[in-house]
């Protein structure tokens, strides 16, 4: 019977890279370029951390390889049947605090945050049908592209990604769009990097012209979601551009994306079981060390269950 076990287990895992490696040659297959090649056909490390459908994927893009650069990708692949939760504190939390916490088997940080806002959210902000915090509007009246969109979980744990509509970013509109959507819990993000099956321009702006570590969630058509980091601020992964962002989003068949924090604050945390301890699974770079150790603490974080 063990050696049953042990041959589904095996034909499950092989079955899953298979599928998900041709699903991305076929999207290639339009537009192919030199960094979208390598970037598909790269040796992936895979871990399957949980039967039911969840596994990482990470590798190291070195001698400059992609974008003329190192760089460093952890990629999430998380089935459907999970929940989700948005979870935060009014204090700032380690990620792999946050996911300990909530009896989590993964977890990403979440959104933008300052020291002194609501909740530390600059973001809207509602958990348990509890709003907790608004968006903080400029001066000028306008949403900025941080708030162009929003992460939204259902009671049942479903997660969806919604791009805020035109005419609300450039109103004064702060959270009645927010106020709209049903779901229990919402926090707001940006840029909204893909929706619908296509990308969404990016504005041209030094935040997202730089090269830094970046948190981005997407969402395929089949419902598989992706919580993606990318290292920065290291010799060994020098961090994206948020159209080098966009475009690994694209090649990973993302259907809807979405920008998070990032910087300092791009974290990805998972465990195999509830008994197992968090670990820190890219390499958080507030400590300036191409190490695990590097965590900052966050406001809120997006954790699987």
């Amino acid at each position: 019977m063990k050696r049953n076990i042990g041959w589904l287990l095996f034909l499950w895992i092989f079955l899953l890279a298979a599928t998900d490696s041709q699903g991305l040659k076929q999207e290639l297959s339009v537009t192919p370029d030199a960094d979208s090649v390598l970037f598909v056909n790269a040796r992936w490390e895979k871990r399957l951390l949980h039967l039911g459908g969840i596994m990482l994927r990470q590798c190291a893009f070195t001698d400059s390889s992609l974008f003329n650069s190192n760089q460093f990708v952890s990629v999430l692949e998380v089935r459907s049947s999970f929940r989700f939760d948005i979870v935060a504190d009014t204090a700032l939390v380690l990620t792999s605090d946050f996911v300990e916490y909530a009896d989590a088997l993964a977890g990403i940080n979440g959104s933008f945050f300052a020291w002194d806002a609501p909740w530390k959210s600059v973001n809207y902000l509602r958990i348990d049908q509890n709003e907790l915090a608004p968006n903080r509007i400029p001066k000028e009246g306008l949403r900025t592209f941080r708030q162009s969109g929003s992460i939204a979980v259902s009671d049942k744990g479903k997660l969806s990604i919604y791009a805020v509509p035109d005419h609300v970013m450039l109103t004064d509109d702060q959270d009645r769009w927010e106020k709209g959507l049903a779901a229990e819990d919402v926090i707001s993000s940006g840029p909204v990097l893909r929706s619908a099956g296509k990308d969404v321009p990016v504005i041209e702006n030094q935040f997202n012209k730089a090269r830094h570590p970046r948190t981005a969630l997407g969402i395929r058509r089949g419902g598989r979601i992706l919580l993606v980091v990318v290292d920065g601020r290291a010799d060994e992964a020098a961090g994206m551009t948020m159209e080098e962002l966009q475009r690994i989003m694209r090649w990973l068949r993302s259907h809807d994306a979405i920008n998070l924090d990032g910087g300092g604050s791009s974290t990805l945390c998972v465990r195999r079981n509830l008994r197992k301890p968090v670990e820190v699974a890219n390499h958080p770079s507030d400590n300036k060390n191409f190490d695990n150790q590097g965590e900052r603490r966050v406001a809120n974080a997006l954790v699987v269950k």
